[in-house]
């Protein structure tokens, strides 16, 4: 994980989901950003015109794919995306669903359209459209595209990629800054494509980069339970996945080291044949890692009737004691993965210490 997060360290958050889309995924999404934004001070009069654009992302995707649910499934392992991400002075939103081949061409016309146009050309073209209707609602540009345009103030970045015969892959990125006249584009669509092939490839669900409070946990909890709801996967081990990962990103919030006045860490939740693998990571004070290197080590040595014995002594008992100097966290994680779990402390160049734990199935 420590790799994957040198990877993203400009970025203040990146929230990355594949997977069902939805009004309750929208609406925590929406929330997840406003909660950051609305306490950035660069950024926060952008959180309006964020909170529009990606339910216009995500209305994107229920627009334009024009294939049934039971066809995607079928089509070279696509899964619909979507990402956001959060640097000090611009916002980067980008999606990716499939759409018939049919309406390629015209599509891509009229996205060449829309950049081509200007604020008050933009505005123009929208008015038309709503007196005539003229751009297909299936394929074409549409009101939301114009909408994305004149709202971004930045050209529409998108890359459409063959899957088979009648469908491909329909990427689109636009980004919004906090000064339009002191800046310039600098969303990369092929690296967006490539970081999703990454993801696809990983069966990710969800990845997340970025400030661990009680409510961006909540948030980002409640959108896995809706992920399990949506594909009819919401099983007694997967509410075991669930309650696990809870306890997890809570261990962050808790005892991660502060990074920019907030408790930061990554986490992903991945698919494999056995179920969901959970992996997170997070910088520690060097104080503490004694004490939380000894208390995993212990629990990790433990087997799984004995994690279970002193999981209940600690409900009945819940002060520390010199057997196992351990949360109830700790056990928890270990109690819901049969203790098939590992971990590692990485020295970073900077003589911090970043902690990662990967949780099977």
């Amino acid at each position: 994980m420590y790799q994957l997060y040198e990877y993203l360290k400009e970025e203040k958050i990146c929230l990355s989901y594949l997977g069902s889309f939805n009004d309750e995924i929208t609406d925590k999404l929406i929330g997840l950003s406003e909660n950051y934004l609305g306490s950035a001070n660069q950024l926060s009069k952008l959180k309006n015109k964020v909170s529009f654009l990606i339910a216009e992302c995500f209305q994107n995707v229920v627009r334009h794919g024009g294939a049934k649910e039971a066809e995607k499934i079928t089509v070279a392992n696509h899964k619909d995306f979507f990402q956001i991400n959060v640097f000090e002075d611009r916002v980067v939103l980008s999606s990716s669903n499939l759409i018939m081949n049919q309406y390629v061409e015209d599509l891509e016309k009229k996205i060449t359209q829309v950049n081509s146009l200007g604020g008050d050309e933009l505005k123009k073209l929208h008015n038309e459209l709503l007196e005539h209707q003229e751009f297909s609602s299936k394929g074409g540009a549409g009101l939301g595209l114009i909408d994305m345009a004149r709202k971004s103030g930045l050209p529409l970045k998108n890359h459409f990629n063959p899957l088979t015969k009648d469908h491909s892959e329909f990427f689109l990125g636009l980004e919004i800054v906090n000064n339009k006249e002191n800046s310039t584009a600098k969303i990369n669509i092929d690296a967006i494509k490539e970081f999703y092939d990454q993801l696809v490839k990983k069966n990710i669900l969800i990845l997340y980069k970025g400030d661990f409070s009680k409510d961006s946990i909540s948030s980002l909890i409640e959108m896995l339970q809706n992920n399990f709801i949506e594909s009819g996967t919401l099983s007694s081990k997967n509410v075991k996945s669930i309650i696990t990962l809870i306890e997890v990103l809570q261990n962050v919030s808790k005892h991660g080291k502060m990074i920019n006045g907030s408790k930061e860490g990554i986490f992903s939740i991945s698919e494999s044949t056995e179920g969901f693998v959970i992996e997170c990571g997070n910088f520690i004070e060097k104080e503490n890692l004694t004490s939380f290197k000894s208390s995993i080590d212990f629990v990790k040595s433990k087997s799984f009737e004995e994690i279970v014995k002193l999981y209940k002594k600690k409900l009945v008992e819940p002060e520390i004691t010199e057997e196992g100097n351990c949360g109830l966290g700790l056990l928890e994680i270990a109690r819901n993965s049969g203790t098939n779990f590992t971990y590692e402390f990485i020295e970073t160049p900077e003589k911090e210490v970043f902690f990662s734990i990967k949780i099977n199935p």
